[in-house]
């Protein structure tokens, strides 16, 4: 059933229409549209809530940063003292064990100079007594007679006062 009249026609088609394309863009807003609204603005509050989230640990990392930054620091400190410390007390324990070096060696020299004197005094005594059977010898052969020993002693002793005990210890 067609009426025309001019260039537009009126036509229930156009009236049925015109009605399904409203009722489909109602169910399409019911169903498509606003759970598509929903999911997109859900999405919205969670990248929001993401990035506070990242604002939040990255607020955190810049303070445990900044406490370790503050702990390296001290830490630092910390090492440089005990490295003081054992500086001081290795100077002290080289100025002890030089110490304790000298006063080995003054005791070493000291002992060295008794044990000298122990030697030449020894030496001292064998040259004396080797000086003395000489002289027992050449007096025997010289006087050409036999003393006792009792004389023998006197005579050496007597000897070695006059002659020498000045010139021996030197």
């Amino acid at each position: 059933m067609e009426v025309y009249t001019g260039l537009v026609s009126f036509s229930w088609n156009i009236v049925f229409q015109v009605i399904n394309f409203l009722i489909l863009v109602a169910l399409l807003y019911k169903f498509l549209f606003n759970p598509v609204q929903k999911m997109l603005e859900k999405r919205k509050n969670t990248i929001a809530a993401d990035l506070n989230n990242a604002a939040e640990k990255s607020a955190q990392a810049e303070a445990l940063k900044a406490d370790y930054e503050k702990k390296i620091k001290d830490i630092n400190v910390e090492a440089d003292a005990i490295r003081r410390e054992a500086r001081r007390q290795g100077e002290e324990r080289a100025q002890e064990i030089i110490t304790d070096a000298r006063g080995r060696y003054d005791e070493i020299l000291q002992k060295a100079q008794v044990e000298s004197d122990r030697e030449r005094r020894n030496a001292y005594n064998e040259l004396k007594d080797s000086i003395t059977d000489m002289v027992l010898d050449a007096a025997g052969k010289v006087i050409g007679e036999n003393m006792d020993d009792e004389l023998n002693e006197k005579l050496v002793v007597k000897f070695i006062e006059e002659a020498g005990d000045v010139k021996w210890q030197n």
